[in-house]
């Protein structure tokens, strides 16, 4: 499979899983957290088990790390979260900004391999900067792996947070509910 094909498919089955388990509204529970991070987790594992660690490619999924905590912040921004007034879940809300978010996100990742695979100046631009750097092919799809990974769990601890609050909020104004009703 060439790298590119590899790309496409793991940035794609990434990219239908978040919009299959997060666009939309719904209850953000356990399932929630779960289902994204068990799936890029499993990524992680089968492409970072065997991932160069020397120094130089250990700064480069540093850089890939650091871009990932970037796309979650917009990931985490423009999901939409309340509790139930009524039953007090939390819910969630991920709809066309949601979506852009993570189609940037696969298109950067595509449109880095597509260039590297199609473009010949950008390959060898990539290239003389990889010599250079002292680094291997064998670290470029760490870097994208620990990218949506740290852009998945980053956005995923933002909300375990925000629910958080949430569900504490609710309690205490069903307690001053229940309070002023006596």
């Amino acid at each position: 499979m060439s790298d590119l094909s590899q790309a496409v498919e793991i940035s794609g089955g990434i990219f239908a899983l978040m919009m299959a388990t997060q666009y939309g509204t719904s209850h953000f529970g356990l399932h929630k957290i779960a289902m994204p991070v068990l799936a890029v987790g499993g990524f992680g594992y089968a492409y970072l088990k065997d991932a160069p660690t020397d120094h130089n490619s250990i700064v480069l999924y540093l850089i890939g790390a650091a871009i990932g905590a970037l796309f979650a912040l917009p990931a985490y921004a423009s999901t939409a979260m309340w509790a139930d007034r009524s039953t007090g879940k939390v819910m969630t809300r991920c709809g066309i900004a949601f979506l852009g978010v993570w189609l940037v996100a696969m298109a950067a990742r595509i449109g880095f391999v597509w260039a590297v695979s199609d473009v010949a100046s950008f390959r060898t631009w990539v290239g003389e900067h990889m010599m250079t750097l002292h680094l291997t092919g064998d670290a470029i799809a760490p870097f994208f792996v620990i990218w949506a990974l740290v852009m998945v769990v980053g956005r995923v601890v933002a909300l375990s947070a925000r629910a958080a609050r949430l569900r504490s909020e609710f309690r205490t104004s069903t307690t001053a509910d229940l309070a002023l009703a006596r």
